[in-house]
């Protein structure tokens, strides 16, 4: 264990002896306090990646500072620091806010799926604002925990779907609402991803390089021994430190649907697999969830496709060559009245076939607001930003964006016990079957991480 390490566990022991609590600086609407330009000062946590590509949208955005960067992987973020080579940047981002606290009113995480939890829930006990990548966490337990800590302390979260602040979703929901599709009782939704090692096994040992601090990449995770089997990217495909293709795409295919049409906890979650996987992920798998629409009342089946082996069923009405969905996979929503096409990211909505499209086209017109507030970069990071500064409220703050996560490891736990759910949409628990039931809880972090 590092010395820093070491401080923190004894801070931690010696509070938690005393049944004591670390108290967070609440802040309820930004107020420029640590700021005399009424800018947000943020930092950034994971600086390769997404989180280089977070970077250099807003980099020169005109309502932030960026004030540090945090990464675990000198190599990968490399980039970064040439980018920004005057501001600090840290391995540990605990020794960031140790030593710049008082400059850093909000953070960015780009982090693998299973330091979600630790790191977001260390930041919010702080009082920092918090935009983390989706999904929201690697567990049932840790995306209560982190949605239980929003409502404390009225920070301002939002989960990093950034489909959900484009404009698809709205126009979704408008349809929907004004009835276009007439009653919604299915939807697909899939993904073109992979991210699975059906034959996995446990890579050898390799020494660490310089550049990587092994243990800070582990994070709370069981210990296994390095090997760059597990990053970059590819830690999605390892089930104790990524979500697989659910985790990576779910939370922007199933969004729309999912939001428009009012669905929270699913009663079922039936399963179609080409099989278990001990380490990684099956080939391919078909779910299919069963909800009850808060919205319309009526249940609504969502299917989700990843892999080879279960194909979406195409449309009649959709014309010959014309392709389904975009790269990321894609959405369909299919009323009583017309099925809607999406691209991934909740983007592009069409009635199929294209002569629906025409024949609506006067009523579904967009029609432009002048009063609403101009997008800088990206609709999803300014929306978090005016929120932290008071101006908006997140579209996908942590009590959505846990809802449908929760959702997505809902599916995950089907795939890992390789059999189907029932679950108590009012107590939201899974319904006879512990073992699927213990994978809803926190794995047991190791000994220095606990939080």
């Amino acid at each position: 264990m590092s010395e820093f390490n070491r401080r923190i566990f004894l801070k931690n022991s010696a509070l938690l002896t005393a049944g004591a609590v670390v108290a967070p600086t609440i802040i309820v609407a930004y107020a420029g306090i640590n700021s005399p330009s009424g800018k947000l000062n943020i930092a950034f946590i994971g600086a390769g990646g997404k989180g280089m590509h977070a970077l250099n949208l807003l980099v020169n955005h005109p309502k932030l500072n960026v004030v540090a960067l945090a990464d675990v992987n000198d190599e990968s973020a490399g980039k970064a620091y040439q980018l920004l080579p005057n501001i600090p940047h840290f391995r540990d981002f605990r020794k960031m806010l140790e030593d710049l606290d008082k400059k850093i009113d909000a953070v960015i995480i780009s982090t693998p799926d299973h330091t979600h939890h630790y790191i977001a829930k260390w930041c919010m006990k702080r009082g920092k604002h918090v935009y983390l990548e989706k999904p929201l966490a690697h567990s049932i337990y840790e995306v209560r925990d982190l949605m239980k800590l929003e409502k404390e302390t009225g920070l301002v979260c939002q989960m990093g779907n950034q489909g959900h602040s484009g404009p698809g979703i709205k126009q979704l929901n408008d349809w929907i609402q004004k009835g276009y599709l007439g009653v919604v009782s299915e939807v697909h939704a899939w993904t073109n991803a992979g991210w699975n090692k059906v034959k996995a096994t446990r890579p050898e040992a390799q020494p660490v390089p310089a550049t990587l601090d092994w243990n800070l990449w582990l994070n709370a995770a069981a210990e296994v021994p390095h090997n760059k089997a597990y990053y970059p990217a590819v830690w999605r495909g390892w089930n104790e430190f990524g979500s697989g293709a659910l985790g990576d795409w779910a939370c922007h295919n199933m969004d729309a649907p999912y939001f428009a049409l009012g669905l929270d906890c699913p009663e079922k979650v039936e399963l179609e697999s080409t099989g278990p996987s001990l380490l990684s992920f099956p080939e391919s798998v078909k779910l299919c969830y069963t909800f009850k629409s808060a919205k319309y009342g009526n249940q609504v089946k969502l299917n989700w496709y990843q892999g080879p082996k279960y194909k979406v069923p195409r449309p009649a009405m959709l014309e010959a060559g014309r392709e389904m969905g975009s790269e990321g996979g894609g959405t369909l929503i299919v009323g009583s009245k017309a099925t809607v096409m999406m691209n991934s990211h909740a983007t592009s909505p069409c009635f199929i076939p294209q002569s629906k499209q025409v024949e609506m086209a006067e009523l579904i017109a967009v029609k432009s607001n002048p009063n609403a507030p101009k997008t800088y970069w990206n609709g999803h990071y300014d929306n978090w930003i005016n929120s932290c500064l008071g101006l908006e409220k997140p579209n996908s703050d942590f009590a959505y964006g846990g809802r449908l996560t929760e959702t997505m490891l809902l599916g995950n736990i089907a795939i890992k016990t390789n059999k189907s759910l029932n679950i108590d949409p009012v107590t939201r628990k899974i319904l006879n079957d512990p073992k699927a039931s213990a994978l809803m809880n926190q794995s047991t972090p190791r000994k220095g991480w606990e939080i």
